[in-house]
């Protein structure tokens, strides 16, 4: 077994080997919990190892769901006997439903998600009946929608098929609530006079995750900008979106503050001509309003 920190690959491995191996533990984790459950179980891998992009780095994503959770004590011993250090950390409650622990296990970060079947089909629920716009649930819900099970196929098989029909509604929920909150276009004309490089660039990384979301809820997809990553594969698979989306993104978040603003703005209204051509519906003039007060543009 390797220490932690040691390197889990050589620089040849390729994401189908580090894939495989990740893939292979966390099997093991999977039936380590078999013997806490009645029959029941659902044990599913998702993330980076189900993407086909693991590589050294790439930690180990399970959910782990029962009728009614053990204690943490039998968890945690499931977890040690399949080979996995002690957990390092949690986050959650099991009287509340949910737990997150990670620990390591050969070596490499592992992160199991453990809740009951009540809990996770509310939290489904909120994306999908109650339409909630922005939530880390929605990364649940991306997380359900690519798992492949260790156990429970069936089970997991008819939560993808609800995950996969993404409500209309939620879509215009989320441009709504993703345009509601404002980028301050007239306060950023006097902010590029007043020595504020760190609050320029806050407001510019705000505005540049809202635009992913009105994007997201624009496309079908769900989105939440905790722990966002691999955002060039994220915007490349947006049928709807301004060209080359991320490159822009990185660019203006690299550029002096007056250059960003301007690049954001124009990178803005190329957003708001594609969800006013989509979604006439929703009333966008609030939008516009806000885009008229910035210094330096032609008013769109």
């Amino acid at each position: 077994m390797k220490r932690p920190g040691e390197s889990d690959a050589l620089p040849s491995s390729t994401p189908a080997s580090a894939g495989a191996r990740r893939r292979t533990l966390a099997r093991g984790l999977a039936d380590a919990h078999r013997a806490l459950d009645a029959g029941d179980l659902l044990a599913y891998i998702s993330g980076s190892v189900v993407d086909g992009l693991a590589d050294a780095l790439s930690d180990i994503d399970m959910g782990m769901i029962f009728d009614r959770l053990p204690a943490e004590v039998d968890l945690e011993a499931a977890c040690v006997a399949a080979g996995a250090t002690p957990w390092r950390w949690r986050s959650g409650s099991l009287d509340e439903g949910g737990l997150v622990v990670a620990f390591e296990i050969d070596g490499i970060e592992a992160q199991i998600g453990y809740s009951n079947r009540a809990t996770l089909h509310a939290q489904i629920d909120a994306v999908l009946v109650e339409h909630q716009p922005e939530t880390p649930l929605h990364k649940l819900a991306e997380g359900v929608l690519k798992a492949q099970p260790f156990a429970g196929a069936a089970e997991l098989a008819s939560l993808q098929s609800r995950l996969a029909a993404f409500p209309p509604p939620l879509g215009r929920a989320m441009v709504a609530h993703f345009f509601a909150a404002p980028t301050p276009w007239r306060a950023v004309t006097q902010l590029l006079e007043r020595d504020a490089a760190l609050w320029c660039r806050e407001i510019q990384v705000d505005a540049c995750y809202r635009l992913l979301g009105v994007l997201a809820g624009l496309n079908g997809r769900y989105y939440t900008r905790f722990q966002l990553k691999r955002m060039h594969r994220f915007a490349a698979a947006l049928a709807q979106a301004p060209e080359a989306l991320a490159d822009r993104i990185e660019a203006l978040l690299q550029a002096e503050p007056r250059r960003a603003f301007m690049s954001l703005h124009a990178l803005e209204g190329e957003v708001l001509a594609l969800v006013e051509a989509a979604m006439p519906e929703i009333d966008l003039a609030a939008v516009r309003a806000r885009r008229s007060a910035f210094a330096g543009s032609a008013g769109t």
